[in-house]
């Protein structure tokens, strides 16, 4: 029997912190931001890229990390403020991460991105050679946890095969692994 709901409900696959990474050589010798309000501040100004909350799962998750910091009555001031700040808004983690950051794998210019808190460790694992320290750092106060969903779609040209990937995905050996 599949576990997926019926209905159109969507099932949770994962969870994971996302929250502002940094560029810990940019910032050796100096002060770096330590929560969300610290990205709004003239220092750093033109640092910060984030990806756009209408195409990305992180940017969407930052975006709800703001309203819940800043309410429903400040979260809009705070992003005119963080735009007025030269934030760069990017389609997706990719473009921001590899594309935008200067951290760790990173070819970009800004050493402040939207990305997991499992950056740093990824950076770790995933690099040959593998450094001794990660070369980014993840800011825990400016961390908002994001679930993640799969779902079958209606008019799915495969709707079994469908509901066999998200079972595949829900089984203890697959949720170990992720």
């Amino acid at each position: 029997r599949s576990l997926v709901p019926a209905g159109g409900l969507a099932t949770p696959i994962d969870r994971g912190d996302v929250c502002v990474n940094i560029d810990k050589d940019y910032f050796a010798g100096k002060p770096s931001p330590t929560t969300l309000d610290d990205l709004i501040k003239p220092q750093y100004r033109g640092l910060t890229v984030v990806q756009n909350p209408t195409t990305s799962s992180p940017g969407l998750a930052f975006l709800l990390a703001t309203i819940a910091a800043k309410g429903e009555d400040g979260w809009q001031a705070w992003w005119q403020q963080l735009t007025d700040n030269d934030a760069k808004i990017v389609d997706g983690w990719e473009a921001a991460y590899y594309g935008q950051f200067s951290g760790g794998s990173g070819e970009g210019q800004r050493p402040i991105v939207v990305s997991y808190a499992s950056s740093p460790a990824a950076e770790v694992v995933f690099a040959d050679p593998k450094p001794a320290t990660a070369p980014t750092a993840a800011l825990l106060d400016t961390c908002f946890q994001q679930v993640e969903y799969a779902a079958l779609l209606d008019g799915a040209e495969h709707p079994d095969a469908g509901r066999a990937l998200i079972d595949f995905m829900l089984e203890r050996r697959f949720q170990e692994d992720i």
